[in-house]
């Protein structure tokens, strides 16, 4: 069942049962007024009976009843007898009656002063006590309603009718109601499905941008712009990997096709293969990194994170750095850390161990005496990580660019790298709620911190 007819059915549901509630009780007012109404009509029959005959001298049973024969207000099936306080008949007109009244029914209006009651027939009666001269006397007083009951079955019908009518309406309104609250889902739905994968530019419309459906429309939107971004970043890193990727196999190829044209003396088939493993390492590292920042891409480590030791992380960095170029120096300070607190960041190891490695090589890497200064700092909410070196430093328009992946400034051609490391060391920061700050001044070299949360 659509939404649409959903809500219908359930304004209908509510509506019927407020309506509904409304006529039971109405009728049910009416029901209790008309008995009540026509209880007071018989009282004040039998009162004005009573009174002409015991109060008036004049009146006598004969003339009383020729009176109350030609009565316009007299009721339908009217019965009315006066008795004495002990129930026996003393005067009686209309309907047949008992000439005795039941004994339990006279202690009850002697005590009670008025008795009520329904007979057979749809006969109602009210037995009520009358004093007169010092004297008790019981009158009993019964007729039918039936101008009063049959105002109530109108009545009923009326209501019944209205109600059914009610329904019919109710339902139609309802769709029509629903169909309009619905309208801005229909338009999601339709921009929904014009969004696809080979066009993330699509955006759903936020209809008034107050009520849900827009804050709906707007997390859409914001999910397709998250969308958008990782979908262009994959392509442009499956492209950029793909290319980096075939030129040191291009490279590699193109040496063995070289060697095998013709023979070759042992130094040279040395020196090639030489050349050829060098390709190797760096092939080998450049896998190693795309593996890194695809970890670095997926957030599950997050839920794995523990409390890590830097100092213990930068020592193990330094080792894998110093067996890549065993040229390369890394000197580590630790002066400004005292506790053993300091040490500690909430993250995963190996990342962050890969996160620091990469400043390492890269400040030896691009340093004149090949050597890396690390010193680790602390205060009271992060720890720092800086890696200092002493190489050509970065000028100011390249400072925004050199943390995109595959991005490398124009004066370090000459250098071997795949512009990788940076943008893994900055997706690992901000994966550890972190972030990467740079000093540099070209030609006087560049200073990467590393800002990483402590553990709490």
């Amino acid at each position: 069942m659509s939404i649409r007819n959903r809500l219908a059915l359930q304004f209908l549901l509510l509506a019927s049962l407020i309506l509904g509630g409304a006529f039971i009780t109405v009728f049910a007012l009416s029901a209790g007024n008309r008995t009540e109404d026509f209880a007071t009509r018989l009282k004040e029959r039998g009162t004005s009976t009573a009174k002409l005959l015991l109060q008036v001298d004049e009146v006598d049973e004969e003339l009383l009843t020729l009176i109350e024969g030609d009565n316009p207000v007299g009721l339908p099936g009217e019965s009315i007898s006066i008795h004495d306080d002990h129930g026996r008949a003393i005067f009686h007109l209309g309907a047949p009656a008992p000439n005795e009244l039941d004994t339990a029914l006279v202690r009850r209006v002697l005590s009670e002063g008025l008795v009520r009651g329904e007979e057979a027939g749809r006969r109602e009666a009210s037995t009520f006590l009358f004093a007169n001269t010092g004297e008790r006397y019981i009158v009993a007083v019964s007729a039918v309603d039936v101008y009063g009951r049959i105002r109530l079955r109108v009545q009923g019908r009326l209501m019944t009718i209205t109600f059914l009518v009610a329904q019919v309406l109710i339902f139609f309104v309802g769709r029509f109601y629903a169909q309009r609250a619905l309208s801005p889902v229909q338009r999601l739905i339709g921009g929904i499905k014009a969004t696809s994968a080979a066009d993330l530019s699509q955006r759903v419309q936020g209809g008034n941008g107050q009520d849900e459906l827009a804050q709906l429309a707007r997390s859409f939107n914001e999910l397709l712009d998250r969308l958008e971004v990782t979908f262009r970043s994959q392509r442009d890193f499956i492209a950029n990997a793909s290319h980096e990727l075939r030129t040191p196999l291009t490279v590699i190829s193109g040496q063995l096709d070289v060697l095998l044209l013709k023979d070759r003396s042992s130094a040279e088939y040395a020196d090639t293969l030489r050349s050829v493993l060098d390709d190797m390492h760096s092939l080998n590292r450049l896998s190693d990194r795309l593996l890194q920042m695809a970890q670095a891409e997926n957030n599950a480590p997050v839920s794995t994170f523990t409390p890590v030791r830097m100092d213990e992380v930068l020592w193990q960095a330094r080792g894998e750095t110093l067996r890549i170029d065993p040229s390369y120096q890394v000197d580590i300070g630790m002066e400004e850390v005292e506790d053993e607190e300091d040490l500690l960041v909430q993250g995963n190891e190996a990342l962050l161990r890969s996160l620091v490695s990469n400043l390492m090589e890269n400040a030896c890497k691009y340093s004149a005496d090949r050597t890396a200064r690390v010193a680790l700092r602390a205060d009271r909410k992060e720890l720092r990580v800086a890696v200092a070196d002493r190489g050509i430093g970065i000028a100011p328009e390249h400072r925004k660019r050199i943390f995109e992946p595959f991005y490398r400034v124009d004066n370090t051609a000459v250098t071997r790298g795949h512009g990788v490391g940076l943008s893994l060391v900055a997706r690992i920061a901000e994966l550890h709620k972190g972030r990467i700050t740079l000093d540099s001044e070209p030609g006087r070299g560049s200073v990467f911190t590393a800002h990483l949360p402590k553990a709490a």
